[in-house]
């Protein structure tokens, strides 16, 4: 076998606190096949890339903020697309120069060990992230770059509209990124082949513009995409003439023994019609599928291979590294889910003697003493024996994983083995609290075993994530509620939920048994050819619109009752790994809640002596009242007009239909505060900016409030009292 030189890239969009494992599980195969391989996360290298403060100022030059509100300000009424923009230029305006002069620092507090653990450090970090973001946002709009995704008013399900994305620089700004930063230390690599792990729809538009830039220095360079999303969208990827002006191959399911093939082709060894799980077009312009052949034996691979990454850039203080133990799902019964199908086939597992040992290689090699095990479920032998084993082994190590509720698995000694191991978080499949819904779902669990079983793991010291699905068809309304319920009874023994909407995905069960689920029609867009999730209409149970209400309802109550969703600690659920490292640093939830997330301390109001106005806060005067245009903005959320699945963008006609019913919004001033300590931005009513000015030092509470009629003076100084907790003043000390 001729040593080929291959890039393997992962590309834009996913999370950035972590690096994923399909790259390092590819190379350490290649390499020990004697491959030179280059590993390229693009993925964090263009989130550090825009969070930059050079970045963000070109990108606020080009937004021009101040000029466009001036604009705005100018009208005598905004109607709601006004409002949108509105709401985004505003903050821009108010607080942009401070975020781009703080993102550096932001940054090294986020990947600081000392400063990530300092709460309020941290908050004000991860916050100073999200406006960065926003400003990138704003400079590409209507594209939107979050933490958790990137969409752009192109659909992914068209792929024509998919085209029409990767030159449009205005929109995609990866275009740009991929062609300063990416392709210069490709070129430097000058690999024979390269390989792009394509798992998430995020990823779809950044994916072909990159293979458009490679195509364009290299046209002869065979480029391969492989990953979990083309299990369900390659078949018909594939028809489409464009796609091969920029792939040469697309790999089905697991891609070890495909991509050794492949290097083999390329080095003239082998024909590509012998490369197994692949497709690709021939010489006369035919697209070929070739043979299936079962995956590699798990045991059979070796550790994965992260040499080469750049570990010290992830958005986070010490490296979770993810490891999977096992591939596949071995319940797989679950009638939604298609994921034992599609993506495995088969459920294989790699002995618990291997994992033990991947974790003390991994450990030794980079100084990781914190694991994912990036698996479907936590197998029933494996809970038994996988904590056991790493006690006796001597491991110093915390993790955390999915898993399925096995009544019978998850008794009190293998909870406390779990938690004596170092398993800090299990995210268990809940679903519903309805016995008759999980018996449709064909879940096989019982939902009162289910919460004695949750009990037994929060009361080990383990936090217990839930999975809730609503909307499955025939659930109804009553159902859904009944689940909401018997979590918030039990929400002490829970610390997360993950709600979402059911959607239906053309390869699952119940797609093709739908008239077993009551489903009497299915709402396919002729113009998606890559289509895979649909709308539907059910004869009983909620309607689409009804589930989707509820889900609002639902997340609405857990912002309520759970610690972890409320006010800034939903950085903890959304930023993944975060909320993990922060339970090893306290050691359990209970510890974590009382000395972080609700800590038995109020801000002390800085109203005695003389307060001031803090020089850390910066204002801007709005013509608009902020506070109600957000309530109008904040109250349009997309899951009611179109599902999730496809995007949380408005359409143009959604929003052209509220610009035309939506009362316009009447001139009625207002002021924007950024404070810069904290990374917030609040809105005062001009009463409230008045007291805010009076601040000045000179002037004791009672003194500020003087100028008002008695009456409402108590009011006043509670006022002053709320403004200086929000940490917008400061005590100057009494003259003595």
């Amino acid at each position: 076998m001729t040593p080929m030189k291959v890039a393997l890239l992962f590309p834009p969009q996913g999370h950035f606190t972590q690096p994923y494992l399909s790259l390092p599980s590819l190379t350490a195969y290649l390499r020990t096949h004697g491959h030179e391989v280059e590993q390229f996360d693009e993925n964090i290298e263009a989130y550090d890339h825009f969070l930059s403060e050079a970045y963000l100022r070109r990108a606020l030059e080009k937004i021009d903020a101040r000029a466009r509100m001036a604009e705005l300000d100018a009208k005598s009424e905004l109607v709601f697309s006004d409002m949108e923009r509105y709401q985004v230029l505003s903050e821009i305006a108010v607080a942009g120069d401070e975020v781009a002069g703080s993102i550096e620092e932001a940054k090294r507090v986020i990947r600081s060990k000392e400063d990530f653990y300092d709460y309020e450090r941290y908050l004000w970090a991860g916050r100073t992230i999200e406006q960065g973001l926003r400003i990138v946002s704003t400079a590409f709009a209507p594209t939107k770059l979050t933490a958790h995704g990137f969409i752009m008013r192109f659909r992914v399900e068209r792929t024509d509209e998919i085209i029409a994305a990767l030159d449009c620089e205005d929109e995609n700004p990866f275009v740009d990124f991929f062609r300063e930063h990416t392709m210069p230390r490709l070129k430097a690599a000058d690999p024979d082949l390269i390989g792009i792990s394509l798992t998430f729809a995020s990823q779809v538009i950044p994916v072909l513009t990159l293979c458009r830039q490679i195509k364009a220095w290299k046209p002869d360079v065979h480029i391969t995409v492989g990953g979990g999303l083309l299990a369900y969208t390659a078949e018909k990827l594939s028809k489409r003439e464009e796609l091969w002006g920029l792939i040469d191959s697309l790999v089905l399911l697991e891609g070890e023994r495909p991509l050794l093939q492949l290097t083999e082709h390329v080095a003239g060894e082998r024909d590509l019609a012998d490369v197994t799980n692949i497709i690709y077009r021939d010489d006369a312009g035919e697209v070929r599928v070739t043979p299936q052949e079962k995956p590699l034996d798990i045991s059979t691979l070796p550790t994965p291979d992260f040499d080469g990454l750049p570990l010290d850039r992830y958005f986070s203080p010490e490296l979770v590294l993810p490891l999977a133990a096992t591939r596949g799902c071995y319940w797989g019964k679950c009638v939604f889910c298609t994921l034992y199908t599609v993506i495995g086939p088969g459920y294989r597992g790699r002995s618990i003697e291997q994992t033990i040992e991947d974790m003390r290689s991994l450990q030794e090699k980079h100084g990781a003493n914190s694991f994912y095990l990036a698996i479907e479920d936590l197998p029933p032998e494996m809970a038994r024996a996988f904590p056991r084993a790493i006690l006796d082994a001597g491991l110093n190590v915390n993790w955390w994983c999915d898993a399925r509720l096995e009544h019978k698995v998850f008794d009190e000694e293998v909870c406390r083995d779990l938690a004596a191991s170092g398993c800090k978080r299990i995210a268990y499949g809940y679903e519903s609290a309805s016995k008759r819904v999980l018996a449709r779902m064909c879940k096989g669990i019982d939902p009162e075993e289910s919460m004695k079983l949750i009990r037994r793991t929060h009361d080990a010291g383990i936090s217990v994530t839930l999975y809730a699905m609503i909307g499955f068809p025939t659930e109804t309304r009553e159902e859904a509620m009944e689940t909401l319920e018997t979590i918030l009874a039990n929400r002490d023994s829970i610390q997360e939920v993950s709600a979402r909407v059911f959607y239906l995905d053309e390869r699952s069960e119940i797609f093709q048994r739908r008239e077993e689920f009551d489903i009497d029609e299915i709402y396919p867009d002729p113009e998606a050819d890559l289509q895979v999730y649909y709308d539907f209409h059910c004869k009983s149970g909620m309607s689409r619109a009804e589930a989707r209400q509820v889900y609002l309802d639902f997340t609405k109550a857990l912002r309520s009752h759970f610690p972890v969703f409320q006010n800034t600690n939903m950085l903890y659920h959304e930023l993944k790994s975060h909320y993990f490292l922060y339970l090893v640093k306290h050691g359990t939830f209970e510890a974590l809640r009382d000395e972080v997330l609700e800590p038995n301390v109020e801000r002390v109001a800085a109203t005695g002596g003389r307060p001031r106005r803090g020089d850390h806060v910066l204002e801007l005067p709005l013509a608009f009242d902020r506070s109600v245009l957000d309530d109008i903005v904040n109250s349009i959320d997309s899951a009611t007009i179109r599902p999730r699945y496809q995007s949380d963008l408005l359409e143009d006609e959604d929003r052209a239909r509220f610009d035309r019913e939506l009362p316009p919004l009447a001139r009625s001033p207002s002021t924007l505060l950024y404070n810069a300590r904290t990374a917030e931005v609040q809105c005062l009513s001009p009463a409230a900016a008045d007291l805010l000015e009076r601040c000045d030092g000179r002037r004791s509470p009672e003194e500020i409030v003087s100028v008002y009629p008695e009456e409402v003076r108590p009011q006043a100084l509670a006022a002053l009292e709320t403004i200086s907790k929000a940490g917008l003043i400061e005590a100057v000390p009494p003259r003595h």
